[in-house]
């Protein structure tokens, strides 16, 4: 697939925890690509992502 739309940005892999970023491969934005520096590239649904985002959330507000 190619990249669709403007929207990506940084994240930590919900993988591995490494630098990655992220990028929306179709016009819906209901599929997420990763771009990871120790896993590669991988896809998963916005679902998914959405989900990983919350809990990589909660874990550093629990760190705190």
């Amino acid at each position: 697939m190619r990249r669709i739309g403007e929207e990506e940005g940084p994240l930590e892999c919900p993988r591995c925890k490494a630098e990655a970023t992220w990028l929306f491969l179709d016009e819906e934005k209901t599929v997420v690509e990763i771009l990871c520096s120790d896993c590669g590239r991988f896809e998963m649904s916005r679902t998914e992502f959405e989900k990983a985002e919350s809990d990589a959330v909660e874990a550093a507000e629990r760190r705190e």
